[in-house]
């Protein structure tokens, strides 16, 4: 193992032990070196206040951040560097470490002092396990997000998490209630994005549960329906699978079918029928998203596509251009890796329909184009050129949507003259129109 301190870092460093203080990489960083990775970012241990850190680092880009101020951070695009004072009364590195949630990040640096490893760090690394530092599971008690973190460490690094750390995941994950959404949203996140994402949230399904426990209602939830060879919950877990690993693509997967449970119904021949079921698990995801903080942006996605996973798409020109306006032409790529996906979790019988899927998207492909397709922010008149004409503020969108519709269909051309004398024409009383055409 040949570990070489990016230059950046170690001028920090030597600043630091210029100034008397003892400083180590610890954490992250030495792990990904031991396991032949290249370090995202660099935290620095020292025994000194962070303030005196940061007068000796004067001409640094620094700011303070984390709870309490517990961390300075030190600007460098390459090299992002946190330093924080040991953790413990004791006040030594030895002490520092061993607060650390699992052996494999309770390493430390130096080039004078080399790999530091209080622990079993460095051999549960070469025997590919995560093992919680310590005999009792305070560290999950002190902070349950590290049960979804060893989750999510095992995903990443392909280890495996050793029975007794599994044992305490299980035992404390009701603990997981009372952890910041934020801080769940983020580390499922992570999760969601690993190549195998649906073998981790297989394996520790309980402890996914507890938050977002609507999962619960998908499984043995059988489908009965020849389309469908697996019960609801494995359905997921397979086009999970499917999908590439794209956040708003596999958080589509995951809950796409939510409703199922809440929409089955039999036809005349006892085969069960799933009506709205889509857009009722668009509104559990969304509801689930906002309980855990997503932003505004990929709820409005990762919904669409949820609500469109099962859509077909129309032969009419014109409703495929209501279509298009409605989904938006930037998600339809996305759209049809969800509907593939979905396809591939189905029974193998009926996997012919993919033609059909991709005849759809090259279709949709060719349509918007080859045709004089618009969206909605490219009409010609706004609607403060409506009020300008005297339409009242409270009928301006009505009559915005009145337009699109008219070029959408080919009845008006999309040239502000036209769209004007539209207006003036059929939305104004007959006695003011001359007068706002000649001022027109």
């Amino acid at each position: 193992m040949d570990i070489v301190i990016p230059k950046p870092v170690n001028e920090v460093l030597n600043i630091l032990y210029e100034h008397g203080y003892e400083a180590y990489i610890t954490g992250g960083a030495v792990r990904d070196w031991v396991m032949n990775e290249k370090p995202s970012n660099y935290n620095i241990s020292t025994n000194v206040s962070l303030d005196k850190i940061k007068k000796s680092l004067k001409d640094y880009n620094t700011y303070y951040k984390g709870e309490n101020d517990s961390r300075l951070a030190v600007v460098n695009s390459k090299f992002p560097m946190e330093i924080s004072k040991y953790s413990t009364k004791e006040n030594t590195l030895e002490t520092d470490l061993a607060t650390r949630d699992f052996t494999m990040n309770a390493l430390a640096y130096s080039d004078e002092d080399g790999l530091i490893d209080y622990s079993t760090g460095l051999q549960d690394i070469n025997n590919k396990v995560i093992k919680l530092n310590g005999d009792e599971d305070e560290i999950f008690i002190k902070d349950p997000l590290r049960i979804l973190r060893a989750i999510r460490l095992s995903a990443e690094y392909t280890m495996r998490i050793d029975a007794q750390t599994q044992g305490y995941m299980f035992d404390d994950r009701d603990l997981l209630k009372d952890v910041a959404p934020e801080r769940i949203r983020d580390e499922l996140c992570k999760i969601l994005i690993v190549p195998r994402c649906d073998f981790y949230i297989k394996k520790y399904f309980d402890i996914f549960l507890e938050f977002i426990p609507e999962l619960a209602l998908l499984e043995n939830f059988n489908q009965n329906d020849p389309h469908h060879i697996y019960d609801a919950l494995e359905h997921t877990y397979v086009s999970l699978k499917c999908v590439e690993p794209k956040l708003d693509l596999r958080l589509a997967m995951l809950f796409h079918d939510l409703a199922k449970p809440f929409t089955i119904q039999k036809n005349s021949e006892g085969i069960a029928e799933y009506k709205d079921h889509a857009k009722k698990s668009a509104d559990m995801a969304r509801e689930i998203m906002n309980r855990l903080k997503f932003n505004k942006k990929i709820i409005q996605k990762v919904t669409k596509l949820i609500e469109y996973h099962d859509y077909e798409i129309p032969s009419n020109d014109v409703k495929i251009k209501q279509f298009l306006t409605k989904f938006g032409i930037e998600n339809i790529e996305d759209l049809y890796k969800v509907k593939k996906a979905n396809y591939y979790a189905k029974n193998p019988a009926y996997v012919t329909q993919l033609n059909n899927i991709n005849n759809e998207y090259e279709m949709l492909k060719k349509y918007y184009h080859k045709t004089a397709f618009i969206k909605k922010n490219e009409l010609k008149v706004t609607g403060k050129d409506l009020i300008e004409l005297g339409i009242s503020q409270d009928d301006v969108g009505s009559i915005l949507e009145e337009l699109y519709q008219l070029i959408i269909e080919g009845k008006i051309k999309n040239k502000r003259e036209r769209l004007i004398e539209y207006v003036i024409n059929n939305k104004i009383p007959s006695g003011d129109s001359k007068i706002i055409l000649n001022k027109a």
